[in-house]
């Protein structure tokens, strides 16, 4: 009987993080929809490796790390050591939630629910947007790591 009543709150909280909460798609052209993988992000050193997926309904989700982030040498997530849980946190972003392209203004501006950085929960971040064939760039003007302003660029899945 547990395994079904874990199984049950498994498949809603699937169906709770799929499905739109309220429907933005009338705030950014289908042609940004997609999902992205990311070419350069300056926090996360010279190889950054990560994913941004826009859907078509307004909800997004991003996850960005160094490409050398240590492994847990215990074996299990709740068990690093002090450096490497301080290197996992500090090389690594993910947030996720709603966001809107204004074409006019140039902006994708994201409505941050949730982020591994708990600063950024329920927070707007407008970006200044630039795309170009497959490659999306937006600048971060407040990166989570206090750094200077930086350009992430993003290159379609084909």
């Amino acid at each position: 009987m547990k395994s079904k009543q874990v199984a049950a709150v498994g498949l809603a909280v699937f169906i709770a993080t799929v499905m739109p909460v309220e429907s933005a798609s009338a705030q950014q052209p289908p042609s940004l929809a997609g999902t992205y993988t990311v070419v350069s992000s300056p926090p996360f050193g010279p190889s950054p490796v990560g994913q941004m997926t826009l859907g078509a309904d307004g909800h997004y989700a991003i996850i960005l790390a160094r490409s050398n982030l240590p492994k847990i040498a215990a074996g299990t997530r709740d068990k690093g050591t002090a450096e490497e849980d301080k290197a996992i946190v500090g090389g690594s972003i993910g947030h996720f939630g709603t966001y809107a392209v204004d074409p006019q203004q140039k902006t994708l501006t994201f409505n941050i629910q949730a982020s591994t950085f708990p600063n950024w929960n329920g927070t707007t971040f407008k970006r200044a947007l630039k795309v170009s064939g497959d490659q999306l760039t937006y600048t971060n003007t407040s990166p989570s790591n206090g750094g200077p302003p930086n350009e992430v660029v993003w290159k379609r899945v084909k």
